[in-house]
């Protein structure tokens, strides 16, 4: 599904919240780059590198050239698939901060799963901002291990039930953060710190796959507010 080309702003501007300041939520004029990074290749992991949890708690990182080691995120029929179990990531090797960031998933039952952004660390949980994929809050946005930020709450939920495909983007922007599932803004954030870090696909339990993952950066032109 090719990304919604309205800019967040217009994406917003009918569904702020009165306690919410029109400023939190503006969108600048934006000058994207040449259109969208593949960043899953559909063949292996390179690009990414996997963050799993130890039995005792403490984690384990392997680097792109270590991620045939483990056995919890794999390829399969051009699919990036996780087991859910034990719980960790696979995450992005470049750090972003002002994106689009879409990807496809699936659940074969009912089940758990998460876009991690500006994820800080290699724990299991790292400092970050989650983008809920469960399935009943898909696309709800909020802080973990620390980080902060305003709003997130769900506007309505569009998710499509467990065998289906859902399209989902996270729009991220000076600390500002949209989730769009099936070409419907679902949740607005704002102020979000930290604003840049890793990207990151949960295991959270139960089987995820996952495709189309791919990236659009661009830089902003101004500031979000005036001096």
């Amino acid at each position: 599904m090719t990304a919604p080309r309205l800019a967040l702003g217009a994406l917003l501007a009918a569904l702020l919240l009165p306690a919410q300041r029109i400023s939190d939520y503006r969108d600048p004029p934006r000058n994207y780059g040449e259109g969208w990074t593949t960043l899953f290749n559909g063949k292996d992991l390179k690009g990414w590198a996997v963050v799993l949890r130890n039995p005792d708690s403490t984690a384990k990182k392997y680097r792109e050239e270590d991620t045939g080691q483990q056995t919890v995120f794999m390829v399969e029929n051009g699919l990036l698939k996780t087991t859910g179990t034990p719980s960790g990531f696979i995450r992005t090797l470049d750090v972003y901060g002002d994106y689009v960031f879409h990807v496809e998933v699936r659940f074969p039952e009912r089940g758990n799963s998460g876009v991690l952004i500006h994820a800080q660390n290699d724990a299991v949980w790292p400092k970050a901002i989650e983008c809920q994929l469960y399935e009943s809050h898909m696309g709800r946005i909020f802080p973990i291990v620390g980080a902060t930020m305003d709003g997130g709450e769900m506007i309505h939920a569009n998710s499509k039930p467990s065998g289906e495909w859902n399209v989902y983007e996270v729009y991220s922007e000076e600390g500002r953060i949209a989730t769009v599932v099936n070409g419907a803004v679902v949740a607005l954030a704002s102020n979000a710190n930290p604003r840049n870090g890793y990207i990151c696909l949960q295991s959270e339990g139960v089987p995820a796959e996952f495709r189309n993952i791919r990236i659009r950066t661009y830089t902003p032109r101004h500031g979000l507010r005036p001096k």
